[in-house]
This record gives structure tokens, sequence and C-alpha cells, in this order.
């Protein structure tokens, strides 16, 4: 009886695995692009903001992606604009396109 027991949970678990598999190697569809290096940040603590400036040479629109807080909005940077965030409640991750 203990065979047919184990056997049972072997062929449950497969079913398992084969059923959860998908989801837990699944790539996001939309994936968010970087932005790109000619768009800078800095953080600038003693006025409790992230100053974002795009010296690239055509517009750009990012985001701001804070660790452990909320995400910027999507700005749109023309060539050499600098746009402020004040007081962001976490630590800069990355700039994305947005």
């Amino acid at each position: 009886m203990k065979h047919t027991r184990r056997s049972a949970r072997a062929v449950i678990a497969a079913i398992g695995l084969a059923v959860l598999a998908p989801l837990l190697t699944a790539v996001p569809a939309s994936a968010a692009q970087s932005a790109p290096s000619c768009v800078t940040w800095k953080n600038n603590q003693w006025k409790m903001r992230i100053e974002v400036t795009n010296k690239c040479k055509t517009t750009k629109k990012v985001k701001i992606i804070v660790a452990f807080g909320p995400d910027s909005s999507c700005w749109t940077y023309k060539p050499g604009q600098r746009h402020d965030l004040y007081g962001p409640s976490g630590r800069v991750d990355r700039l994305e396109l947005c």
C-alpha cells in the first residue's frame, strides 16, 4: 500500500511541477527598456531631490524607478533639459524609457 501512495504523490508532484514551471520561468511580455546612458541622474540629498538630465541629441521619455518607494511619472525630456523629482522616499534603481 505504501508503494501506491508514493507513486500517487510522485504523479501529483509531477503534474504540479508541469503546471507551475511555465509560470515560474515566464518572461514579462512588456519588459521595460533602460534609458540610454546619455540620460543621467544625480541624487542631491542636501535639497532632497533627484535631478534627471537628457544629454542625448534626441528627445527621451523617461521615468525614475525607485526602490522602496513609488516610481516617478513619465517625463519627456528635450535635449539638454533637466527635471527634478523632490522628496523621493526611496533609492533610485534606474531610469527606464516610457
